[in-house]
């Protein structure tokens, strides 16, 4: 067995509460494989590449990864080009304005947020 039931249903909470950001993201994706689970591969459009993939673990491990993207985003976005935990006070209000929503639909795994910022994960 992959995962346990409900694991593999919490892992599908998670997805469906970032479905369009997954959906919409450049940079990976998320395959259901029936032989390892959930994968996170990464990818590149232009060009187009296929790299490394990393079976998603638990809900956290997808939640995480995900937080993480979408700080990415806004470290891409302003052009900086140094890690999470080095963000400046704009950069973090940002990447929190942008992690609420998920938050809010996600409350047990705020903690994760906080670890991102630590460069815990």
């Amino acid at each position: 067995m992959l995962y346990t039931e409900k694991e593999k249903h919490e892992i599908e909470r998670v997805k469906e509460v970032f479905a369009e950001h997954l959906r919409q993201s450049p940079d990976f994706e998320l395959l259901w494989s029936d032989k390892v689970g959930y994968v996170w591969l990464a990818i590149g459009v232009n060009p187009v590449y296929v790299d490394t993939g990393i079976r998603i673990e638990s809900a956290a491990d997808l939640c995480g990864r995900c937080l993480d993207d979408v700080a990415m985003d806004v470290l891409y976005m302003t052009g900086n080009d140094h890690a999470l935990e080095a963000a400046d006070p704009l950069e973090l209000a940002e990447i929190k304005r942008r992690w609420e929503p998920y938050i809010n639909q996600l409350p047990d795994y705020a903690y994760l947020c906080k670890d991102l910022l630590n460069g815990k994960m």
